[in-house]
Formats: C-alpha cells, structure tokens, sequence
C-alpha cells in the first residue's frame, strides 16, 4: 500500500502549507474506508455463504450461529487487519513517532473485538444448550455469565496492559493486594455463582419448575436462572427477581415432583356436630348398607373388619373413604383415605386425603371443592350434622 502519488498529487494542485499533515488526514481517510469496504464485504460473505451453508445444518447450531451474531462479530476483524497492517504506511516522515501510538490504539481494538467474539461464542453454546434435554433441568445461564465475566475481566487487563506497555502477569501479579475489595464489589456475584452452581449440581430448581418461597413472598414459575437474580412469575402475574442464593441460604418449597408424578394433595377436614352421632340399629343399618354400598350387612361389616354396634359416624367415614376412592378425578396409586381427627372445641374432624389427578389450579380446586361439597350435603343422609358455631350458640340460648 504506497501513498506517495498522493503527496505528488496535491504538489501538484500547489498545496505547500501543512503538506505532510494534509497527506496523512488523506491517506488515514482512504484506509478508513478500505477497512469500511473490507468489513462489508466479509458481511457479504458470510451472509451469502455461510448462512446457506448453515441451512443445511441442525436447527439448534443455524439458531445458534446466526440469531447470536457471532459471524457478524467476526467480521470486525477485517478492518483491524486492514488498519494494523497500514499503520507503517500511513505515518512516516514527521509523523513516524505515531506508530507506536496507533499501534497501541488498534491493539486495544483488536483485544475488545476478541472479547466481542468470545462472548458471542458463549452465547452460541448456550443457545445450542437450550435445545437439550438436560437444559430445563441444568441450566448453565449462570455459568456462561461467569465466563462472560472472565472474559470482561481479562479483556480489561490485557488492554490496560497493552496501554501501559506491560505484561499482562505485572498486572495480575497486584490484584491480589486488592483481592478484599474485589471481593467486596462482587459480593453478589460471587455468592450467586457459587449457588448457581449448587442448584444445577443437585438439580434444586429448573426452568418451569414451580416454587414457594414464603420470606420473599414468591410463589409461581421459575422463568430465568441467571448469575444473581432469579426471575419468578407469580400466579398474579407480577414479576419477583430473587437472589440467586436466597434459595441455598433460606429454605423453599419446590411443586414440581407433584406435578411430575401427576397428583396433587387434597387435604381438607368435614366438621362434624359429635352431638349428632349415634348408635345404628340393625334395620337402619342393612337399609343404608345396600343404598349407599350394595352390599348386605355381613358382608359390609366383614369387608371394613367392623363390628356390631356401628355409629353413624363409623357408617359416613367408610362411605366418604369409598367415595374418594371410587371418584375418577383421584390418583388410584397415591394414598387416599378419609380418617377421624383428634375431637376439637368446633366439633370432631373427618379428614379426607387424597391426591388429584389433575395439577393445574383451577381444576384442582374444582375437583377439590366437588368433593367437599358432596359430602357435606351427604352427612344428613346419616343422621350427621355439620359443626356451625352460630348453631351450637344459638342451640345453647334456646335451652338457657
């Protein structure tokens, strides 16, 4: 690259004063553009070959390469060259002494243009990571935020080294004097790696997973894992950013082996009046046996290992515990029983337990409300009543 007919030419055109400096602008400009040229028509390039070529490749790596901009960020190292190698050409005479400095200048570039490209690659390998199977449960967000990190870091001193003319180990070498206070910027950082990396090891949280963290008043789907936040979507639709390692140091509640194994818990308890629980006679008894079970009375009392007398109560437990488990809203493989509660001040509890078969909220409780319902309005059929504190208060009055 020679660029003294230029110097010729504006001899030529009489220009005497400021000469030298006149040529260089001229000469800096022309490089400015061949760099300008040079970089468009890499993107040509890539854009015309590479991405035809990458078409025919896996969906996950074209996704990858093209959507995280890592070609384009490679075709910054057209003008580098291109500027680099004019350098010797551009300053000579007067301006030789400038060498050194644009050296410098254009090495600096050449460490950010790097560090741009290193980073778009971490991008690729964590928009490749996305399509596996294992993405959802490891996430690797932040880790590649740490690298990223590493590469901001490293970029920063290899630059204030190449400005000060210095290894970069002389610089290396005097970070650990200020170790204390790096450690107390990137207090955040620091603490969420390290439990962003214990929640991928054991597989603590994913993606989708759905949690409860009480303290910090979230409780909806996971969205994001990243360095120092994880962002959550509450069930109300608002949008909580917790800290990473809130979930190693403070205790939280995962739903998402209940939603993996199909089944979530019903668990709610009938208040029963004791006042309205009594001894069956034989005739009632065998009436009530082959309505609500279809079975005589030996075969009845046989099947439920029971024996005569049997209270009405005893009669409604084992019809509610049949009525869970013949109902085709409730997990056959999951435990399900309804059971007598120690008695309290507001009547004796009949608890029902029991896993739907359906984990979404709104159907959960439809299922969950259905069941309650019914045997609330059944208990009357045996003789039962519900406890209601107003009723007992107001039975109370009427006797007084």
């Amino acid at each position: 690259m020679k660029f003294d007919s230029i110097k010729s030419w504006l001899q030529s055109l009489g220009v005497d004063q400021h000469l030298n400096l006149v040529t260089l602008l001229i000469d800096f400009a022309i490089v400015l553009v061949i760099a300008f040229l040079a970089y468009q028509i890499l993107k040509l390039i890539i854009n015309r070959g590479v991405h035809r070529a990458l078409k025919h490749a896996p969906e996950r790596w074209y996704s990858a390469l093209v959507t995280t901009g890592f070609f384009w960020r490679c075709a910054n190292l057209a003008p580098v060259i291109v500027l680099y190698s004019a350098i010797p050409v551009v300053f000579t005479g007067d301006y030789k002494s400038w060498q050194e400095p644009a050296s410098t200048v254009v090495a600096v570039y050449l460490t950010w243009v790097i560090t741009s490209i290193l980073t778009a690659l971490t991008n690729v390998i964590e928009c490749a990571y996305e399509y596996s199977s294992k993405a959802k449960e490891v996430p690797i967000t932040g880790v590649v935020q740490v690298a990223k990190l590493i590469i901001v870091l490293t970029a920063i001193i290899i630059s204030v080294a190449i400005i000060m003319n210095k290894s970069p180990l002389y610089l290396l070498s005097g970070i650990g004097a200020m170790t204390a206070i790096v450690m107390l910027v990137f207090r955040d950082t620091l603490m969420g790696f390290v439990a962003g990396v214990q929640l991928a090891t054991n597989r603590m949280v994913a993606i989708g997973d759905w949690i409860e963290v009480p303290a910090h008043l979230v409780d909806g789907v996971v969205l994001e894992i990243g360095l120092i936040t994880v962002k959550v979507e509450n069930w109300d639709k608002t949008i909580v950013y917790l800290p990473t390692y809130a979930l190693i140091h403070e205790s939280f509640k995962n739903w998402q082996g209940m939603v993996n194994t199909g089944g979530r818990r019903i668990k709610r308890a009938l208040m029963i009046d004791l006042d309205t629980s009594e001894l069956v006679d034989d005739e009632t008894l065998s009436e009530w046996t082959e309505t609500y079970f279809q079975q005589n009375v030996d075969d009845w009392l046989a099947q439920n290992e029971l024996q005569k007398p049997v209270s009405n109560l005893t009669v409604f437990r084992v019809y509610a515990n049949q009525f869970l488990q013949q109902h085709p809203k409730i997990h056959k493989q999951m435990t399900t029983i309804a059971r007598l509660l120690e008695p309290t001040p507001a009547g004796i509890p009949l608890e029902l337990y029991g896993f739907s078969t359906d984990t979404n909220w709104t159907g959960y409780e439809a299922i969950q409300s259905s069941i309650t319902e019914t045997l609330y309005t059944s208990m009357r059929n045996f003789g039962l009543r519900h406890y209601q504190y107003l009723h007992k208060t107001a039975s109370k009055s009427v006797k007084e």
